[in-house]
């Protein structure tokens, strides 16, 4: 492995996502900053290559390094421009009960970079589409390759987002033969930023409990090393709903601004993903009428929502997979011909839990995670009857992807139910996770451990930082 490639892209990507947030003006708490830097700059930098196809320029090591220079350099203007001094907080340590979940956590983000970097990409999607283009754009340094002679008319993989097969040509060209160790840029940061949203809102031993039961689901984290695409799509489609909620407590616009750019990140990733995205404007349009927004600032809005991964989906589509794929895209021929044949929506909507979620091929694929949520959520039901505006938020997300999802595979045949759909239920499951952490049960066993915490222990005798974790407010 070459670690001064690896040093100077970890480099590029934190600049560039530091800059993304000051651009956008979003504030957070250093840790969380350093993550949601890390996990933007992964997708920034991924247009360097991009941009040396474009100009018609060689795809080699010192190409790239002055195309990611360029794009780093643009994404810093932001923070010269508004310069801070650093200041260095002491980091509070972590309390004596969250360090066995804490080990055990790290022990598999260790795991997931280790596989990532021994072995070589083997998915098959990748195999067919964006490694094969990767490799062979190395070789002959250009993304128009000799690979496009061979035919390929059995898959469209070659068709996908350009957004693996550049990080590929980067990672290969400048840090390792298999390249995809930035997939950890993306997965291990977001696990951080998860916990730290966790223990902001229940008892820490509750955070760590919950990160771990997310984190072993088998498929789910099993992708966080095999190269595909639906583990990044999750990433920025909950990043999107979580900077919507906080513009539905603030009302402020940069949060509505930024939630529109992850969900942009998330188009970029998966095309498909923007279906899902016009699914979520009638709750954005209740959310207006409820504020009482005029009706051309709630127009505005919602355009200015849907222009943003509209524009990202426009510009894979039509730009780079246009430009760099020398075959013809027909979008018509993917979409189905018998749109009469609403049969095969309360099919997928039937074949989704009896295959997915209720079956030993669901708990293989997600553990009891789905299950539990579900249990979760008629305990809240039956005995709580109240849910928190977050807690509705998130629920809708949920029925945005499990509604989504057969209406992708209605519309486009070759959405199936084990390969596509069952990657799809990725996005909705960080959002059962936020649910999780905000309903009623485990708000109310977080407080019973605090007022024990509160009454076993002296002030002397406490654990440092106990007594702050008193949760979520209601």
């Amino acid at each position: 492995m070459n670690f001064a490639g690896l040093f100077f892209l970890l480099i590029a990507q934190y600049i560039c996502g530091r800059g993304l947030l000051r651009l956008f003006k979003i504030e957070m708490k250093p840790l969380p900053a350093l993550c949601m830097s890390m996990m933007t700059g992964v997708v920034l930098v991924s247009f360097a290559p991009c941009l040396l196809q474009l100009f018609n320029r060689s795809i080699d090591v010192i190409p790239a390094i002055i195309a990611v220079v360029i794009v780093t350099a643009l994404m810093s203007i932001p923070l010269l421009i508004k310069f801070r001094k650093p200041q260095f907080k002491k980091l509070a340590l972590p309390l004596y009960y969250e360090w066995p979940f804490i080990l055990v956590i790290t022990f598999f983000m260790l795991l997931a970079a280790w596989r990532s970097f021994y072995y070589p990409p083997y998915a098959r999607d990748m195999l067919a589409g964006p490694e094969l283009l990767a490799e062979y754009a190395v070789r002959e340094h250009n993304m128009i390759s000799s690979v496009f002679t061979i035919d390929l008319q059995s898959t469209n993989n070659y068709f996908k987002s350009p957004f693996i097969t550049c990080l590929q040509i980067l990672y290969k060209l400048l840090v390792c033969p298999f390249g995809q160790i930035w997939m950890v840029m993306i997965s291990i940061p977001f696990w951080i930023w998860l916990y730290t949203l966790l223990r902001e809102r229940i008892h820490p031993l509750i955070a760590g409990f919950l990160l771990f039961f997310f984190m072993t689901m088998p498929e789910v984290y099993s992708y966080s090393y095999i190269m595909l695409y639906d583990f990044d799509n999750m990433v920025f489609f909950f990043g999107g709903y979580y900077f919507l909620i906080q513009y539905f407590y603030k009302d402020q616009q940069k949060d509505f601004l930024f939630s529109a750019l992850l969900f942009g990140f998330a188009t970029y990733i998966r095309t498909e993903t923007v279906l899902m995205i016009v699914l979520t404007v009638p709750m954005i349009l209740l959310y207006f009428f409820r504020s009482h927004y005029p009706i051309i600032k709630m127009v505005k809005k919602v355009l200015l929502f849907i222009v943003m991964p509209t524009l990202f989906y426009v510009l894979c589509i039509y730009v780079f997979v246009s430009q760099f794929v020398p075959l013809k895209l027909d979008i018509g021929s993917q979409v189905t011909s018998d749109l009469n044949n609403i049969s095969v929506i309360l099919k997928r909507l039937k074949d989704i839990p009896m295959y997915l979620v209720f079956s030993y091929e669901g708990v293989r694929l997600f553990g009891y995670f789905i299950i539990f949520f579900i249990g979760l959520l008629l305990a809240e039901v039956i005995i709580f009857r109240k849910f928190s505006r977050e807690s509705r938020i998130l629920l809708y997300g949920i029925l945005v992807v499990y509604l989504g999802l057969p209406l992708l595979g209605y519309l486009i045949p070759l959405v199936d139910l084990t390969n596509t759909t069952k990657r799809g239920l990725f996005k909705m499951l960080p959002l059962m996770l936020l649910f999780m952490s905000d309903s009623n049960c485990f708000q109310y066993l977080s407080q019973r451990l605090i007022a024990w915490e509160q009454k076993t222990f002296s002030p002397v005798d406490q654990p440092k930082g106990a007594l702050k974790s008193k949760g979520k407010k209601r």
